[in-house]
């Protein structure tokens, strides 16, 4: 089938265009052209989603159709509505698999989430779940065929420019005492981009529909385990040459620590008990996880050692800065990296 990838060249969008090249289809990329060029035989278009008449144009200009679409770069309502009045109708798409987010249940977060097609958001501001549920809409009620609504949750894996797995990568190798929140039990569910892309354009060619909480299930992994297995890849022997120190949540607020970003996957307990408690029976029935987390952190540190790692400063999320991590530590270990 010709597969439109809306997105393509940097992080979930590179995993699609390889599954669906792998799956034997013909691909096509719409994307503003930072991020690089797509692989040979991926046709490249060029265009910026929330300019309306830019898709439409490059789609002209090629004498390129699709017959399916996987949508990875919607951020803006501009952007739906410039697929939808492009794609929808009479735009003969088959089949449209659009990557939403949690963040479009009105209730995450903190949830729970207890069912895939929980209510989404209503109002009409400009905040980040809003406008995923408003693309929702406006992509369900333009396409002709199938839409399918993936309602992701944490995305990892090679190339992820918001490096929130990374970062725990690269502290954790450089060894010495890390602070870690004291809630470690704390459940973590994520799912590997490459899984999440395949899983995006079976979606297209099988015809799903509707809302899936595309993320894996509660339990899979806790904060801890996550953390050990990264200090394990790295090389790292925890109470040898790297040691854990739990500050409490209240301690690490009162300092000013953002929860998420700065000290990423950690959100404070209250919050915690219910952010991870999604219902994924769908993403479960449709075979989306396939990798182990042990295997998405090795293949993520591969990446990040290798010779096209990203340098900290182009990643989106800075983690603990170190001065503030050294207050932090220093009456607990006076200080010492």
């Amino acid at each position: 089938m010709r597969l439109l990838v809306l997105g393509g060249t940097a992080f979930l969008g590179r995993h699609v265009v390889d599954a669906a090249l792998a799956r034997g289809h013909e691909v096509a990329t719409f994307t503003r052209g930072r991020s690089g060029t797509s692989p040979p035989p991926t046709l490249d278009l060029r265009g910026d989603r929330d300019d309306p008449p830019s898709l439409a144009a490059a789609l002209d200009g090629a004498g390129w159709r699709p017959e399916v679409v996987v949508d990875t770069s919607c951020q803006s309502r501009a952007a739906a509505e410039q697929a939808a009045w492009t794609l929808g109708g009479g735009g003969g798409v088959r089949a449209y698999a659009f990557t939403s987010s949690l963040n479009a249940c009105a209730a995450w977060p903190p949830g729970p989430v207890t069912r895939d097609d929980a209510p989404g958001w209503t109002t009409d501001d400009d905040a980040y779940g809003p406008t995923k549920a408003a693309a929702e809409r406006t992509l369900t009620a333009a396409v002709d065929g199938p839409v399918l609504l993936a309602r992701a949750g944490l995305i990892t894996g090679p190339y992820d420019p918001l490096g929130r797995l990374g970062w725990w990568l690269r502290r954790l190798a450089r060894g010495g005492p890390v602070v870690v929140p004291t809630g470690l039990d704390q459940p973590v569910a994520l799912v590997d981009a490459r899984d999440l892309a395949d899983w995006l354009v079976r979606g297209v060619e099988e015809g799903w529909s509707g809302p899936v909480n595309a993320t894996a299930p509660v339990g899979s992994t806790t904060l801890g385990s996550l953390l050990l297995l990264c200090a394990e890849v790295v090389g790292r022997r925890v109470g040898d040459d790297v040691a854990f120190v739990p500050v409490p949540d209240e301690e690490l607020l009162a300092a000013g620590v953002e929860a998420w970003t700065q000290l990423p996957l950690w959100v404070p307990a209250e919050t915690a008990r219910t952010l991870w408690d999604v219902a994924t029976d769908r993403a479960q029935e449709t075979g989306l996880v396939r990798r182990s987390v042990r295997e998405t952190v090795t293949d993520t540190w591969a990446w990040l050692s290798g010779p096209d790692r990203p340098s900290p400063a182009d990643q989106a999320t800075p983690g603990l800065p170190e001065d503030l991590e050294g207050r932090l530590l220093a009456d607990r270990v006076g200080g010492v990296r």
